[in-house]
């Protein structure tokens, strides 16, 4: 993520402020500029604003901003705490989309329509209903707003035996398997790579996933793999080192922001860091999220970013890189 300015008094801001801290000024963003603007009449705001602090504009002749309109379920709000858990949820997508416009990636269907579409569930009253499954399906990314409370996220994650887990890790993993089917399923070029890299993800699907959390990851599966859950099935795979591609840059250009990385010669943009080869990336990141770690560990929190690059993951996260990069390049050739 960039830094941002207030435009009035240019004081910082961050990007879920609705108003500056300093100034009070209104704030309005103006998706496709990548900018804060002073909210006034002719930047009408999209009507989630007043129910969960969107602060986006809203799309040209709708009511809701263009963030807003790719999500088509909502929890019920009549039950207390949902609308906190939802606006939690909303305030990650909200950046999740602007992420993957930066990079340049299709954020509308063949139709014109919003794609991914976002269903933001909860479990219902009755425990022997079945519950919410965080998941993908055809363009469709189900999320259960559970995952919004951290003691209850925090309780997953320590029995699922996980290093880390969070809402932005699970938006950017379901993202992957949708980009997966626009992006690699329709291309038989791009599919051939894919399937070289990470393996046949015509392997039966439920049967990997069974096995997995019957007898666990292979011995040794860090050489190989960015998570234990990614050696699951090559689905898994594949949308893990997405998910870990996205945390690289972005975190990459967070910390350019904020002259964290020294003279490491990197472009300060998501949209120019992904044209780099990971090779490059990995140095400046690897250096900070030790860096980082060691600040966690002394303030008494979790580690910054827990995991093991072996040269094998870096070739899978270098191979989603360069589908990133390849699919920026069309969506440009495109525009002209």
């Amino acid at each position: 993520m960039q830094r941002f300015q207030c435009p009035a008094c240019a004081s910082e801001i961050w990007f879920h402020n609705t108003n500056c801290l300093h100034c009070g000024t209104g704030l309005i963003w103006k998706s496709e500029r990548a900018a804060f603007v002073r909210r006034d009449a002719s930047t009408p705001p999209c009507a989630n604003r007043s129910v969960i602090h969107c602060n986006w504009q809203a799309a040209p002749g709708e009511t809701l901003c263009s963030a807003c309109r790719h999500t088509t379920v909502v929890p019920d709000l009549s039950v207390p705490g949902n609308d906190v858990k939802w606006a939690r949820i909303e305030t990650d997508k909200r950046a999740l989309l602007a992420l993957l416009s930066d990079l340049g990636l299709p954020l509308v269907d063949a139709d014109g329509a919003p794609s991914p579409r976002f269903e933001f569930r909860a479990d219902p009253a009755d425990p022997s209903r079945p519950r919410v499954l965080t998941g993908h399906a055809n363009g469709v990314i189900t999320l259960n707003i559970a995952e919004a409370d951290d003691a209850e996220r925090e309780r997953i994650r320590t029995q699922m035996g996980e290093p880390y887990r969070s809402l932005p890790g699970h938006l950017r993993h379901e993202v992957a398997h949708h980009f997966w089917q626009v992006l690699v399923q329709s291309d038989p070029a791009r599919l051939e790579t894919i399937r070289a890299v990470f393996g046949d993800d015509r392997a039966d699907y439920a049967a990997s996933l069974q096995n997995h959390y019957k007898n666990g990851p292979p011995q040794n599966w860090t050489a190989s793999y960015v998570s234990a859950y990614a050696s699951a099935h090559p689905w898994e795979d594949f949308a893990e080192s997405w998910a870990h591609v996205l945390h690289l840059l972005d975190g990459l250009e967070t910390a350019s922001a904020y002259s964290l990385l020294g003279p490491s010669g990197l472009p300060g943009d998501v949209a120019n860091l992904v044209g780099v080869p990971m090779r490059r990336l990995s140095g400046p990141w690897i250096h900070l999220s030790i860096a980082l770690n060691a600040v966690n560990a002394a303030m008494g929190h979790a580690s910054f970013y827990p995991f093991v690059l072996s040269p094998d993951v870096l070739g899978k996260l270098d191979t989603i890189r360069a589908l990133i990069a390849s699919a920026r390049g069309e969506a440009a050739e495109g525009a002209h």
